[in-house]
């Protein structure tokens, strides 16, 4: 219900990126090792027992509040802006509005080396760097000079979808 009212009618391009399948699997396994503290590298099931200190549960839950809000990245632009966010639960949402975009361009950076990862990041220039997995996304300009570079597994067809949606406005 939430997701659905902050969403605007109409969505000229989506796309739904995750990241990479290591990172939920660490995630699994510091769950399991939460919630089955006496489980060790032998791998014996049969005598697994749920971990009793509630700050073990605490800690749980933490982690699939950060899974729910951080690792899924939405990118949708519509004849209003781009808007990109991150979670099942966006809780981060970055809007720009089609009017704020002075330029496009596709590019290949480099996560670890200029901001150290993915996610929600700032790269060493200063600029915010929105990304899920990969290296390929659109740098975009804004009217206040500031640069946003949105990931993308299509990179081209966000940059397209973009530029239509910009050439539109300027009819």
């Amino acid at each position: 219900m939430l997701e659905s009212a902050l969403k605007p009618a109409v969505v000229l391009y989506r796309e739904e990126q995750y990241f990479t399948p290591w990172v939920y699997g660490l995630f699994g396994i510091i769950g399991f090792r939460i919630l089955f503290p006496d489980f060790g590298p032998e791998g014996h099931f049969k005598d697994l027992h749920f971990n009793t200190d509630p700050k073990g549960y605490i800690v749980f839950l933490v982690m699939i509040l950060i899974m729910a809000c951080f690792l899924r990245m939405v990118t949708e632009v519509s004849p209003t802006g781009l808007c990109v966010s991150f979670g099942w639960l966006p809780i981060y949402r970055m809007n720009i509005p089609i009017s704020q975009i002075q330029a496009i361009e596709t590019s290949t950076y480099r996560p670890l080396r200029d901001c150290l990862g993915w996610g929600i990041r700032r790269n060493w220039q200063g600029q915010v760097v929105l990304s899920a997995r990969g290296s390929q996304g659109v740098k975009i300009t804004r009217t206040d000079g500031s640069v946003v570079i949105v990931g993308s597994q299509k990179s081209d067809q966000l940059a397209t979808a973009i530029e239509d949606t910009r050439r539109t406005m300027m009819i």
